[in-house]
């Protein structure tokens, strides 16, 4: 299987971003001690680091904020905030991001800032810790922001920033509680979201994470590499059942995702269910297109001139099958018709005689005909009757499974 693993995020930390504004610096009115008064030591220097600042002059704020630093006087709690302030906007703007966010964590843990500004700051401080490869502050200031009501997407960097720690059942919890919030609310997480829990889960060795993460790359980000991922798990859940086999290389053939060798094997299940039909047409779209490497290509020539055979045979024999077929008082006989038109591009003769089969009932196999017969629809562009073919598809896990991923609806 294929993984992904993290890079980083983009993290471009701008001023809106952090909260911050040049021109004027709100405080949390009632509970920031010396609230509107500047010690008139103070005054000079921080009134020259304000305008600077109104004028983007950021070294010069730098510079008249450390100045008033440096005067020998008891600053409040006010004074300090804005200090800090001054400074953070300032080293921010110059892209000196571990001097910002040091001055920045300093104002954000101040009593004079606002709790509605707290979000936003978290935000940046995280995104600058995150530059920095400090995945601890990124967790911790990520948990704050989200407490305080931050952005949704917060919670990416925070699973991130706990994938790149290695800590695989964090970045479960929290990447996948994000993801489920998002599909809940309509958005689709990015492709990242699902490569990331996927490869954390499979760390953790647990499958149904992996196999449920698959399914969801497949629906939202259909590459064939992923479809390839979600044939192999199909493949390796499945039982030895060569009905649920077949259908999983069905699923496979009709994506791109199956390798020479499937292609082949394929064939062979086909032609062991008595479907040479099928058969043939598979192993002749994998000549054509010249799937077969030089391994499989003997094989998958043998068997072409096997199903080939047998074919002419079976299909001059169709009008009889199907007669004997309505005779019979239960509906197996007409399961085995429809996928024999299915197998000769004849969709419409295979609705109408799946229709006749699971009509009659008492069917071995109902899971089988439902999914052959949303194959049919879904071969004939009906993809309403399709998907209400396949949702019949119940009784065994895997092959609802099969069934949804039809359907394009994750289970």
């Amino acid at each position: 299987m294929t993984h992904r693993s993290t890079t980083g995020l983009a993290a471009i930390v701008a001023i809106a971003a952090l909260g911050l504004s040049g021109q004027a610096l709100a405080v949390e009115s009632g509970t920031c001690p010396g609230e509107g008064k500047i010690n008139n030591k103070l005054k000079k220097s921080m009134g020259a680091a304000q305008d600077a600042s109104k004028a983007s002059d950021w070294p010069t704020v730098i510079a008249k904020s450390q100045e008033a630093d440096a005067v020998a006087v008891e600053k409040t709690e006010y004074e300090q905030f804005l200090l800090h302030e001054f400074k953070g906007i300032a080293y921010s703007q110059l892209k000196q991001y571990d001097n910002a966010a040091k001055e920045l964590e300093a104002s954000v843990a101040s009593p004079c800032m606002p709790e509605a500004d707290k979000p936003k700051r978290y935000k940046g401080l995280l995104q600058m810790a995150y530059q920095s490869k400090q995945y601890d502050k990124v967790i911790d200031f990520g948990n704050k922001a989200m407490a305080s009501g931050g952005d949704a997407d917060i919670a990416v960097f925070v699973g991130n920033a706990y994938y790149l720690k290695n800590d695989n059942q964090n970045t479960k919890k929290v990447l996948g509680e994000f993801a489920a919030k998002q599909e809940q609310s309509g958005k689709t997480p990015d492709e990242q979201t699902y490569q990331i829990l996927q490869s954390a889960c499979l760390k953790m060795d647990d499958m149904a994470c992996v196999g449920e993460q698959a399914e969801k790359l497949v629906l939202n980000y259909p590459k064939q590499e992923y479809w390839q991922n979600m044939i192999y798990l199909l493949l390796q859940n499945a039982s030895s059942d060569n009905k649920q086999l077949l259908n999983i290389m069905r699923l496979g053939a009709a994506n791109k995702a199956l390798k020479p060798p499937q292609y082949a094997e394929m064939a062979q299940l086909a032609i062991d269910q008595g479907l040479p039909g099928e058969a043939q047409q598979v192993l002749e779209q994998v000549n054509a297109s010249g799937g077969f490497d030089a391994k499989t290509k003997d094989i998958g020539n043998r068997l072409l001139d096997q199903a080939k055979k047998a074919a002419t045979l079976d299909k001059s024999t169709l009008d009889a099958q199907d007669a004997r077929a309505k005779a019979k008082p239960t509906g197996d006989a007409d399961i085995k018709l429809g996928a024999a038109y299915l197998s000769y591009n004849q969709p419409d003769k295979a609705i109408e005689a799946l229709k006749r089969g699971i009509g009659k009932g008492q069917l071995k196999d109902p899971d089988e005909a439902g999914l052959l017969l949303g194959i049919a629809y879904t071969r004939s562009n009906n993809k309403a009757e399709a998907d209400k073919a396949f949702a019949t598809v119940t009784k065994n896990p895997t092959m609802a499974r099969i069934a949804k991923l039809w359907t394009g609806k994750s289970t």
